[in-house]
This record gives structure tokens, C-alpha cells and sequence, in this order.
């Protein structure tokens, strides 16, 4: 009689949210809510000739991010959830498809690790790992490596900020 009552118990505490673990990693919920509150457009540090727009589309369960430059648009990364992770699916100017899926994280980061791809011909390389973190003044630093035959290459990193016009 004491194991059931225990078992049940345990299950209690474990569902219940006021009794949860202040410590546990954000769960792919929160994530892609984190994701969808950058809707909007956001100006790079980088570069004057790239700005990055957030939108979220399909009732609210896909967020669209969208790399526009003065000659249109150059890559689009498409958000949404899978169970337990956000799939980030990334539509490459190469004409690859890589899919990345999140990873348990910390507070103020979302890391993406390669899951599979699309489209890949010889020769190009793909989007590996990506990974995004909130500053508290309210920029966000994107990282991206991108692996090729030879392996992975180096980072490349970017700096977000809200558009001014927004």
C-alpha cells in the first residue's frame, strides 16, 4: 500500500508546475515561445547590407525567419514544433535543406544540432549546428557553423537588434 501511494505521489510532483525544479532546462514549449517573441525585423551589427525578419505564421505554430538583402531575399529558416524539440528547418541559397533540431539548454540560449537534409549535391556544405543567445539588453547573437566534406568550419556569428521602426 505504501509503494502505490508513493508512486503517486512522486507523479504528482513531477506534473505539478508550482512544485517543479527552478533549475530545469526550458522545455521545446518554451523555446519556440522565446522564438516567436522576436517577431519583427532586427537590424545585424555585421553588416548594413543584411536585416533579419521573425515572422510567425500558421496560427501562430511556425515562426519564419527571413535574411533580406537590397537584392531580395537570401535564406529563410522555418520554425515549428516536434514533440519534444523545435525543428529549424533552413532553406539554404545553396539549394540545401538541413533540419536541426533543439537541444535541452540554459536560460537565454537555444542551441540547434544537426538532424538531416535535403537537397544536398557534392561538394556543398550545410548548415550543422546553430545557436542563439539572449543578451539581456535585449540583442540576440546568432552562431552558425556550416560543415563541409572536410568537416566543420568556423563560426559565424551575428548580432541582432530590434529595428528602430519597429
Amino acid at each position: 500500500m505504501i509503494k502505490p501511494a508513493l508512486t503517486a505521489l512522486a507523479l504528482f510532483v513531477a506534473a505539478s508546475p508550482a512544485l517543479a525544479h527552478d533549475d530545469a532546462p526550458p522545455s521545446a514549449e518554451q523555446q519556440f515561445a522565446e522564438i516567436a517573441s522576436w517577431e519583427g525585423r532586427w537590424k545585424v551589427a555585421e553588416t548594413d547590407a543584411l536585416q533579419i525578419v521573425f515572422e510567425i505564421t500558421a496560427r501562430g505554430k511556425t515562426v519564419v525567419e527571413r535574411w533580406e538583402t537590397a537584392s531580395g531575399l537570401h535564406s529563410m529558416t522555418v520554425y515549428h514544433l516536434d514533440g519534444g524539440h523545435v525543428i529549424a528547418t533552413h532553406y539554404c541559397p545553396q539549394g540545401n535543406q538541413p533540419r536541426l533540431e533543439s537541444m535541452p539548454g540554459e536560460e537565454g540560449r537555444i542551441a540547434f544540432a544537426f538532424r538531416d537534409i535535403t537537397g544536398l549535391d557534392e561538394g556543398e556544405s550545410h548548415a550543422f549546428t546553430l545557436d542563439w543567445a539572449m543578451r539581456g539588453d535585449g540583442t540576440l547573437v546568432r552562431t552558425e557553423v556550416y560543415r563541409s566534406a572536410e568537416g566543420p568550419g568556423e563560426p559565424g556569428r551575428y548580432t541582432l537588434s530590434k529595428a528602430e521602426d519597429e
